[in-house]
C-alpha cells in the first residue's frame, strides 16, 4: 500500500481509499461516509460486486498463505521430532541437552535482535516498489549489529551453563563467533520469510523450511566421534537455519525483480522506524513467554531434564507456530489495498482455534508415543505435553486478536495484550520452576504456560471488544494511538 493510500474502517471490513497522509506519519485510518442507504461504498450494485470480489480474493490469498505455513509447521514438527529421535539414538542425553539448551539460547537472542522488523516489513515493504526494496535493505543492515550486540549481552548477562560447556571450554573467540553468525543468519531468515509472504511467494517459505528440516538430519552423523559432540549437535541445529537466511538475502532480488538498495529515502521511512519501534516492544512482550520460558527452564534444571523439556517444547513450539503463521498471513494480507480485515479475521480465527483444538486431542491420546519413540527417561516430556498443548487454544485467540490490533494500528490495545501475556506466564514461571527443583521444574513450567495463556486470552477478548466499539463510532486514527497525527 503506497503512501498516498490509507485504510478505512467500517466496523466489518478494511478497504483501501485514497486519503493523503503525512509523508512521515503512519497509515491513517478513516471511516467511510455512508450514503443515503447507510451502506457506504457497498450501496450500489457495482460497489457490492467489487467488494465481494475483493473479499473473495483476500480470503483466497489468506487461505493459500495459511495452508502453506501450516504445512511448513508440519514439516518443522516432523523434522524436529525425527532429529531428536536420531540424536538420542547416537548421542548421550547430556550432550543433547547441552546442545539444545544453547540452540534455545540462539532462538531467544534472535527474538531479542528482531527490532520489530518482521512486523514493520509486512506493513511498509508489501510490494515490489522502490520504497519496499529500500526498507528491506535497511532492515538487513540493522539486523547485523543488533544480532551481535544481543548475542554478547545475553551470553554475558545470562551466562547459561551450556555456553561454558559447549563454547568457552573449546574456544571463546571462535565459539562466540559461531553463536553470533548463527543468530544473524536466523534473524535474516525471519525477515526473508516476511518478504516472501508479502510477494505472495508462499512456496519459497515452504521450500526454505523443508531445506532446513532435511539439512539438520543429514548433518547429524557428521563428527559423531568428536570430543566436542555437543558443539556439533548445536551446529547441526543452528547452521541450516542461518545458511538459508543468508542465501535468502542474497537471492531475494531474483524474486522481487530489483537489487537491494539504500536510496532514495522512502517517504514512509520515519513512519516505518516508529512502527518498528512500537511493535518491537509489543513483539518482545508477545514472544517473551515463548522464548523466555525455555531459558528459565534451562537455567534451573540439569542437562538431562532439559533434554526432556526440549523434546516436549519442540512439539509444543511447532504446534503453537500454527496460529502465529496464520497471524503472519493475516498481517501480510491485511496490509494490502482492498483488504477486508474483519472478514479475514473470522476465517483466520476459525482455522487457528480449530487446528489447535485438534492438536490438543491428538496429543492427549498419543502422548505415550513420546516414550515409545525415545525411551523411559523421556516420560517427563509425555507427562507435560497435554497441558502445554491445551494452552494452544487460548494462545491462538490471543495471537490473532493481537494481529488485528497491529493491522489497524491499535497501539494501546497491542501493548495491553502483549504485556498481559508476558506477565501472566513469566511471573508464575519464575516462581514455580525454581520452587519445583532441578527434577520437577517441568511441572512448574507447564502450569505457568497453561494458566498464563488462559488469563491472557480473556484479557485480549475484553480489550478487543472495547477497541471495536470505540472505532465503530470514531475515526480509528484517534484510537488512543500515540503515534497518530492529531487532526
Amino acid at each position: 500500500m503506497g503512501p498516498a493510500q490509507a485504510e478505512s474502517y467500517s466496523g466489518i471490513a478494511v478497504t483501501a481509499t485514497p486519503h493523503p497522509a503525512p509523508p512521515d506519519g503512519p497509515t491513517v485510518l478513516v471511516e467511510p461516509q455512508p450514503d443515503a442507504a447507510g451502506d457506504g461504498d457497498d450501496a450500489t450494485p457495482a460497489g457490492r460486486l467489487a467488494s465481494l470480489r475483493a473479499r473473495g480474493s483476500g480470503q483466497r490469498h489468506l487461505l493459500t498463505g495459511s495452508t502453506v505455513l501450516v504445512l511448513g509447521a508440519a514439516v518443522q514438527g516432523f523434522g524436529g521430532l525425527a532429529f531428536s529421535i536420531f540424536a538420542n539414538k547416537i548421542d548421550v542425553k547430556a550432550d543433547f541437552g547441552d546442545a539444545t539448551a544453547l540452540f534455545t539460547s540462539v532462538l531467544f537472542v534472535t527474538y531479542l535482535a528482531g527490532l520489530g522488523l518482521p512486523v514493520a516489513l509486512a506493513r511498509y515493504a508489501p510490494d515490489r516498489s522502490v520504497d519496499s526494496h529500500v526498507v528491506f535493505s535497511w532492515a538487513v543492515l540493522a539486523t547485523i549489529p543488533a544480532s551481535i550486540i544481543a548475542s554478547a549481552a545475553y551470553l554475558g548477562l545470562v551466562d547459561p551453563k551450556a555456553a561454558q560447556t559447549v563454547l568457552w571450554d573449546w574456544n571463546p573467540v571462535i565459539g562466540f563467533t559461531i553463536f553470533a553468525v548463527i543468530v544473524i543468519g536466523s534473524a535474516f531468515s525471519l525477515i526473508v520469510d516476511v518478504r516472501f509472504m508479502t510477494m505472495r511467494r508462499w512456496n519459497l517459505v515452504l521450500v526454505r523450511i523443508c531445506l532446513v528440516a532435511v539439512a539438520k538430519i543429514a548433518m547429524l552423523p557428521l563428527f559423531e566421534s568428536s570430543d566436542q559432540r555437543a558443539l556439533w549437535i548445536f551446529i547441526d541445529l543452528g547452521a541450516p537455519v542461518a545458511i538459508t537466511g543468508f542465501l535468502g538475502v542474497l537471492l531475494l532480488p531474483k524474486v522481487t525483480g530489483a537489487r537491494h538498495r539504500l536510496r532514495p529515502k522512502p517517504a514512509t521511512a520515519r513512519a516505518a522506524v516508529r512502527y518498528s519501534g512500537v511493535n518491537y516492544v509489543s513483539t518482545l512482550a508477545y514472544q517473551a513467554p515463548y522464548f523466555a520460558l525455555p531459558v528459565i527452564v534451562l537455567t534451573n534444571v540439569d542437562s538431562t531434564t532439559n533434554g526432556s523439556f526440549y523434546v516436549a517444547w519442540g512439539i509444543v513450539a511447532i504446534a503453537f507456530y500454527v496460529p502465529s503463521a496464520i497471524g503472519q498471513a493475516l498481517l501480510a494480507e491485511g496490509g494490502k489495498g482492498g483488504a477486508h480485515v474483519r472478514t479475514q479475521m473470522r476465517l483466520a480465527m476459525t482455522l487457528a482455534v480449530g487446528l489447535m483444538a485438534l492438536g490438543t486431542l491428538v496429543t492427549f491420546f498419543s502422548k505415550g508415543l513420546v516414550v515409545a519413540a525415545f525411551d523411559e527417561s523421556y516420560r517427563e516430556a509425555a507427562h507435560i505435553l497435554p497441558a502445554m498443548m491445551l494452552a494452544g487454544i487460548p494462545w491462538a485467540i490471543t495471537s490473532l486478536l493481537l494481529t488485528e490490533a497491529r493491522v489497524l494500528h491499535r497501539n494501546v490495545a497491542t501493548v495491553i495484550i502483549t504485556i498481559t501475556l508476558t506477565l501472566s506466564i513469566i511471573v508464575p514461571a519464575l516462581i514455580l520452576v525454581p520452587e519445583s527443583g532441578p527434577k520437577g521444574g517441568l511441572d512448574g513450567a507447564s502450569a505457568a504456560w497453561l494458566i498464563g495463556n488462559v488469563f491472557a486470552a480473556g484479557v485480549a477478548i475484553v480489550v478487543t471488544g472495547i477497541s471495536r466499539r470505540f472505532t465503530a463510532d470514531k475515526p480509528a486514527a484517534r484510537e488512543l494511538d500515540p503515534l497518530a497525527p492529531v487532526a
